[in-house]
């Protein structure tokens, strides 16, 4: 007899295969490609077994953001967070960035697919919008330890913030388009360019 923790646990790995499957098929397929069928064929499982786990593709896609967030911030906050300065923290915020495009190239090519074509149950066009508004709210406030801290200029948080998810937000199309597109020396510019636009003159 299979004991409950046993039983979670089995559930937990199911889960986990069928939303990297997913994260496969849509960044090898596209979002308008990616059925309930083409994940279940990638996952060896039948669909019923999907929909047991997640009802149904709405949930799954919302599990596959949460995944690739949760992807992101692990790989993004604690070298953020372990700098000194918000001159340094802003250099790792844009590092680990565009470092996370290459190490995870799957789910970052899975959420743009997700973003840029899912759409709500209510016919929103943008359900995922509220995620850029967290990344520019996140970003606030190593731009405010910065402005506190004096070792930044004076400048509008909210515009600095969009300016450079703008920067970055641009790269997967540039890595989808052209694979042999120089990422470290991107990270560099961007680096730079950020560096310059943000420090306080002496």
């Amino acid at each position: 007899m299979v004991s409950p923790e046993s039983r979670t646990f089995i559930e937990q790995a199911r889960r986990a295969q069928i939303i990297e499957c997913a994260i496969d098929v849509l960044a090898e397929h596209g979002y308008a490609r990616t059925t309930m069928a083409r994940i279940a064929e990638q996952a060896r499982i039948s669909t019923g077994v999907i929909s047991y786990h997640f009802g149904g593709k709405r949930q799954l896609i919302e599990a596959v953001v949460a995944e690739v967030a949760k992807l992101a911030t692990d790989m993004m906050v604690p070298r953020i967070l372990a700098q000194p300065n918000a001159t340094e923290a802003l250099r790792a915020y844009l590092e680990s960035n565009l470092e996370f495009m290459r190490v995870h190239r799957k789910p970052l090519l899975a959420l743009v697919e997700i973003v840029t074509h899912a759409t709500g149950d209510d016919g929103d066009p943008h359900p995922y919008a509220r995620q850029a508004e967290v990344a520019i709210s996140d970003l606030r406030k190593v731009l405010d330890w910065g402005q506190r801290s004096g070792e930044f200029r004076d400048f509008d948080q909210r515009s600095m913030a969009i300016t450079i998810r703008g920067a970055i937000d641009a790269v997967p199309g540039m890595l989808l388009n052209d694979p042999g597109f120089d990422l470290d020396l991107l990270t560099r510019e961007l680096v730079t360019t950020f560096t310059l636009a943000t420090r306080r003159q002496p």
